[in-house]
């Protein structure tokens, strides 16, 4: 194992490490505090097997958006200013525009006649724990690629070390949003995305319409698509969308 993990490049070892690092975190505070009661058994195999997916094609979509991207001429694009500021002011910047990136493809998922297609297998989930977010289809995860792929390489211009702890950071605020735990953040929770904030996205009658961001509730906020618990409480149905025999058409996102 430590072999395989020194033969890793710096841009995949250290959100493998985040990974395991926050799940162990995450895991530890829904079994101390969950939020729900959840069956982890339930569909435990499609949630591996997800998991699995996301890590090994979601490098391989990482290239090929970084390629197409190539391909369509980014790669000429001049320099802009922002690639030559100081990493401490590049970072929090690429996880802004990368937020507001997502918050428009995710958007456009939820279209049923653009691109809702790509998405439906994130939305089979029954139970919301760290596991069961990992549900990504293969074209979810290059129509997320290509934006976070620009930003990272022609619009920013991220070295090495920039553009991994933008994948780990990455990593580590899907696992958190789908945790498993009702999380009081204070008046942190008006900007940040929380568990809470999330899992009225997975909600029943027309909830996962709402609350489209990630990392900040402001996309929403400004944009129309928000909704606080103030408006749903705590107790709320999900709603898992049926796969109807077509799980692996949901998995590749066609």
């Amino acid at each position: 194992m430590l072999e395989f993990l020194r033969s890793l490049p710096p841009e995949q070892l250290y959100p493998t490490v985040t990974l395991a690092g926050v799940v162990a975190a995450v895991a530890l505070g829904e079994r101390l505090r969950p939020g729900f009661a959840v069956d982890r058994r339930r569909e435990l195999g499609i949630n591996l097997a997800a998991l699995l997916l996301a890590v090994i094609a979601g490098e391989w979509c990482k290239v090929a958006a970084t390629g197409g991207l190539r391909l369509l001429g980014a790669g000429g694009l001049p320099a802009t200013p922002l690639a030559s500021l100081p990493t401490l002011v590049k970072l929090p910047l690429a996880v802004l525009v990368t937020d507001l990136a997502l918050y428009w493809v995710h958007r456009a998922m939820h279209n049923p006649r653009l691109l809702w297609f790509t998405h439906t297998f994130h939305h089979s989930i029954g139970e919301i724990w760290w596991l069961s977010g990992s549900r990504t289809s293969l074209a979810h995860l290059f129509l997320f690629a290509v934006p976070q792929m620009f930003i990272a390489h022609f619009l920013l211009r991220l070295n090495a070390f920039e553009l991994t702890a933008a994948l780990s950071f990455g990593v580590a605020v899907n696992i958190w949003i789908h945790a498993n735990m009702w999380v009081n953040l204070g008046p942190l929770a008006w900007l940040l995305v929380t568990p809470n904030f999330h899992r009225i996205h997975h909600g029943a009658r027309g909830l996962s319409n709402r609350n489209l961001g990630f990392v900040l509730t402001v996309w929403d906020r400004l944009f129309g698509t928000y909704t606080g618990t103030e408006t749903t409480g705590r107790e709320f149905s999900l709603f898992p969308v049926p796969s109807g025999g077509r799980l692996a058409r949901m998995m590749v996102g066609i």
